[in-house]
């Protein structure tokens, strides 16, 4: 641009007011990213949970934990493929930040039920079921970590104490498994039976049991004909597939595109009027100088594109540099481990839609100052009237 000098001496007037208003700019577009990625990793999460798969768990909630007895009954059920019972440990690793999910299950049973998903070499699922501490790290894991076979993992458990009252675990990695998407690997797979033995509240229960059904076609009947296998029991069940399950557990969270939505829509509203009164206070503040420049020849054209260009490259560039963060620090927060939410990123249409929202807000905010500095007359600029 031939007077891009005189648009960056322009920003670079009031200083302070720039940086903080190139702040609030990028904090808001950062605030977009965000809110886009994780709307976008939650419509990949439901759309990746199964229908052809069951989650069987308590009917009083996922707090109430269900007796891995179920199993053996649940097994017999016709239609039924393969059954898996599965108790989870949250715990952290050499620090509170460093979270770890840990799942104790029948490791066979585990990977049978969820073939095609999660996937492991037969070698090393029997070498963590003859190692009693055993356990199998995701490969997405692993690598955020730097852990590897041999490594003896402490993990600090949050929710599950020992017999002897101490919550300190060991894990010791035999082997390492993946998943589809590999970046979603982020458990630690090890025995029940050593959970199960060693923990000193809630033995023989546990958190969820996942079920393989032979038919697709028949996971209704089956899903029924559980429930019903334990609707006289003290531990009835609730049986959903997999996606109905997800879709549940959103829905208590609300409609995620409508709370996206409104609170986009209120960062933004509030974004114009303070890029607004930025770029009005310093037109106002420019005014004799807006009229140096016509007294010299510049045509009222050229100061109307300059007054324009100032809010656009305001508005445009800080825009970019939030969206640019929020696709930096999304892979870090889709890499947590238990977070569940592996596919968030910033697809390619948010940044277009980023971008022309930033300049749907330089256009609202600088038309009316770059209007007004068009229809300036000069006598009357540099009067002071």
């Amino acid at each position: 641009m031939k007077y891009a000098h005189l648009v960056w001496a322009a920003l670079r007037r009031k200083p302070t007011r720039t940086i903080l208003t190139a702040l609030s700019i990028i904090t808001a577009f950062f605030l977009f990213g965000i809110l886009q990625g994780v709307n976008v990793g939650i419509t990949k999460l439901a759309q990746g949970a199964r229908e052809t798969h069951l989650i069987v768990l308590s009917r009083m909630g996922m707090a109430t934990p269900l007796p891995v007895a179920h199993v053996a009954r649940i097994e017999k059920v016709p239609g039924v493929g393969a059954v898996a019972a599965t108790t989870m440990m949250f715990g952290t690793f050499q620090g509170p930040r460093n979270t770890v999910l840990v799942a104790g299950s029948d490791v066979a049973a585990l990977f049978r039920v969820n073939r095609g998903l999660m996937s492991a070499t037969p070698e090393d699922i029997a070498k963590v079921m003859r190692t009693r501490t055993g356990a199998l790290v995701g490969q997405a894991l692993a690598k955020m970590r730097g852990w590897k076979v041999g490594d003896r993992i402490p993990i600090h458990a949050l929710n599950m104490k020992k017999a002897d009252g101490t919550s300190d675990w060991v894990f010791d990695i035999v082997g390492y498994y993946g998943r589809d998407q590999p970046d979603t690997s982020m458990w630690l797979v090890t025995n029940y039976d050593y959970i199960n033995e060693a923990r000193g509240d809630g033995r023989n229960t546990v958190f969820s049991i996942g079920v393989a059904v032979t038919d697709p076609a028949q996971i209704s009947t089956v899903a029924q004909a559980i429930d019903d296998l334990f609707a006289n029991s003290p531990n009835q069940t609730l049986t959903r597939s997999e996606r109905a399950f997800l879709e549940s557990t959103l829905d208590q969270v609300g409609d995620i595109n409508f709370l996206v939505t409104g609170i986009l829509a209120a960062v933004m509203f509030t974004l114009l009027f303070l890029t607004a009164n930025t770029m009005a206070q310093s037109v106002r503040e420019r005014i004799p100088e807006v009229a140096v420049l016509k007294a010299v020849g510049f045509t009222d054209a050229s100061v109307y594109w300059l007054v324009l260009a100032e809010a656009l490259l305001l508005c445009v560039t800080t825009a970019l540099v939030g969206l640019a963060l929020a696709a930096a620090v999304l892979p870090l927060v889709s890499n947590s481990p238990g977070l569940g939410i592996a596919a968030m990123h910033i697809p390619s249409p948010v940044f277009g839609a980023g971008t022309a929202a930033a300049v749907v807000v330089a256009l609202i905010s600088g038309l009316p100052l770059a209007r007004k500095a068009r229809r300036l007359e000069i006598a009357t600029a540099l009067s002071g009237r």
